[in-house]
């Protein structure tokens, strides 16, 4: 007896409705989910609403990062003044901004992840080599996070009670994250979203003595000549390369989010872009007050005395642990279980170590750590812009779902070759790399799309099966 295609997929339809009935929910992710929790999250079982994801983002936007993205913009590291660093400061969160918004819709309206989303312009085995483009830096920005939180306590612990291992509380900020993520998805949910009041409660102090510290200082940095060429382009440039990331694989988590248009406009618009602001804004002040580039060292001189230092050694480590849970914990341990099938905590486990191996304390303090956001910038920005195309340009917000579960096509060497030509011209002119990328590539896989026989008629095929039903 043989069971055809259309009576597997009822067979599948119908135990999942009897898993649900059942009080089970297939799709979350918890420390047991394996690859088929990837399938489509029915609307009915998604868990943040608009608050809650708005908190979500409040607390994962607090990116140590952004703050010494910030900190370089004015002199003696940068060649911009706080007329120009303002200027690239909303330029940059007026742009993260519109791609969260643009590239959350897939995952909110059709329930499917980053890696799901990416197989139809790249192919079933495709989508996982585009999804190590993205997780690779997340590793990366993983344990840089945690070697930036682990810095603030030891700086703190050693200036307060002479105690100093920054090696233990690396190793425990490791430890105490992946417990966190193990978990899955509610626990990252409830962890950020109930920590948002902290962090904005901290962020307003740090603004308040940044700028009663800075008065004095701060008429100096007006004067600094304007270069309005290329170095206010790649300010933008890189303020923008911290987050791209976040923006390519942001279905995995609006696929959790109640499927209402306005949900994803102010969920993003109001969790993200105020908040980048600020770190930006902070780390510009931090600069211009201080003149002290390290992050840690920059927030700990403004303090007034020990116990709000202990209070601030707090708020860094609350801070490193919201935004690394949401932006660089999640995501390649979802791609780790695509691709393994590996349990969901078995992932984050492993995403915890190799964190560690990317040796963060030497990339850090590296003067090429701007080059090195340029660089991935350079095939992130290909991704993201082939992944709108795909979406909004060819398919016109029409998709097959049930063709992106199946191993058809396994390389679409239009997608591929298409972000690979991208990706080298985004290297070649490097400080503005994915400015240059990103309009390139999703030009290519448009035109390849529309005038290639081969890939025309399958997007015309994929179409005509979505009309059918």
């Amino acid at each position: 007896m043989f069971i055809t295609k259309t009576e597997n997929l009822e067979i599948i339809l119908i135990m999942s409705e009897r898993v649900l009935k059942m009080g089970y929910d297939t799709t979350e992710l918890n420390k047991n989910s394996r690859r088929d929790s990837l399938r489509p999250v029915p609307n009915q079982n998604r868990i943040f609403g608009m608050t809650t994801y708005i908190t979500l983002w409040i607390s994962s936007m607090v990116v140590i990062q952004l703050f010494m993205i910030g900190q370089s913009f004015l002199p003696p590291v940068g060649n911009l003044n706080i007329i120009q660093a303002a200027l690239v400061t909303i330029i940059s969160a007026f742009i993260i901004g519109i791609f969260f918004v643009v590239n959350s819709k897939p995952g909110m309206v059709h329930g499917i992840p980053f890696i799901v989303q990416a197989r139809l312009p790249f192919g079933y085995h495709g989508a996982r080599i585009v999804s190590l483009i993205r997780v690779i830096p997340a590793i990366f920005w993983y344990g840089i996070g945690s070697w930036i939180g682990a810095s603030a306590i030891n700086y703190v612990t050693q200036t307060i009670w002479g105690y100093s291992n920054i090696w233990l509380y690396f190793i425990l900020f490791q430890v105490l994250q992946t417990i966190i993520g193990y978990f899955g998805i509610k626990s990252i949910k409830w962890f950020d979203s109930l920590l948002s009041v902290v962090v904005l409660g901290f962020l307003g102090y740090i603004v308040y003595q940044l700028i009663s510290v800075g008065n004095i200082n701060m008429a100096t940095s007006w004067n600094t000549a304007p270069d309005w060429g290329m170095p206010f382009f790649a300010a933008i440039t890189a303020s923008v390369g911290i987050l791209i990331t976040a923006a390519i694989n942001n279905g995995d988590l609006s696929r959790y989010l109640k499927n209402d248009a306005k949900h994803n406009w102010v969920g993003h618009i109001v969790g993200i872009v105020p908040m980048f602001i600020i770190m930006l804004a902070i780390g510009v002040l931090s600069a211009a007050a201080t003149g002290i580039w390290d992050p840690v060292q920059a927030l700990v001189s403004v303090i007034p005395n020990p116990a709000v230092a202990v209070a601030m050694m707090i708020f860094i480590v609350v801070a490193q642990f919201t935004s690394n849970l949401t932006i660089n914990i999640e995501p390649p341990a979802l791609v780790l279980m695509e691709i393994f099938n590996l349990k969901w905590g078995h992932s984050v486990i492993i995403v915890g170590i190799l964190s560690i191996v990317t040796f963060p304390w030497l990339l850090i303090t590296s003067s090429s750590f701007s080059t090195f956001i340029a660089f991935y910038s350079a095939f992130l920005g290909p991704l993201l812009g082939i992944l709108i195309s795909d979406y909004y340009f060819v398919r016109r917000q029409k998709v097959n779902i049930d063709a992106m579960y199946e191993n058809t096509v396994k390389y679409s060497w239009l997608g591929l070759g298409s972000l690979f030509i991208g990706g080298i011209i985004g290297v070649i002119f490097l400080p503005i790399s994915w400015m240059v990328s990103l309009p390139i590539s999703t030009f290519l896989y448009w035109a390849g799309c529309t005038y290639i026989p081969t890939f025309k008629n399958r997007v015309s095929e994929e179409q005509n099966r979505v009309k059918l039903g």
